[in-house]
């Protein structure tokens, strides 16, 4: 089974209805499985709806950002998300996400970003999409 991207159609733009009618290769078992290992890994700091901390621009506090299309997080190629879980963060070499290698196996890594990607407006899932195709990261 295929989810859809979809959208109220009567306050959209003629350009925002063709981005949002993009079929999303994002199956309904992938989908159950990532909401789940997203409550249960990550939702403690990127929010229950990944809608990120408040303060997650502020470069003087460790916030999670959000990972719903709202923050920067599009803007990263696929293969750099999935690193960025697998081996964590830091920054001023003190660490500010866990690295989760070891402890959820690639499938779920997988299923965690289907799960967020579905959240994304459309015109940033297609964006992402297109650069991703491109070899290149999104620009924006």
């Amino acid at each position: 089974m295929m989810v859809s991207a979809c959208g109220k159609q009567e306050s959209e733009t003629p350009s925002q209805k063709n981005t949002a009618s993009l079929d999303r290769p994002f199956s309904t078992e992938s989908l159950f499985r990532g909401v789940r290992l997203f409550q249960e890994h990550c939702a403690l700091c990127h929010g229950p709806e990944a809608q990120g901390h408040p303060d997650w621009q502020n470069s003087k506090v460790a916030a999670a950002p959000p990972l719903n299309g709202t923050g920067n997080e599009w803007k990263r190629r696929k293969h750099d998300m999935i690193t960025f879980i697998k081996n964590g963060a830091k920054r001023n070499g003190e660490p500010v996400m866990p690295a989760w290698k070891g402890r959820l196996t690639d499938q779920e890594i997988e299923d965690i970003i289907t799960w967020y990607q579905a959240l994304w407006p459309a015109d940033v899932y297609e964006r992402w999409r297109k650069a991703n195709l491109a070899g290149s990261a999104p620009k924006g």
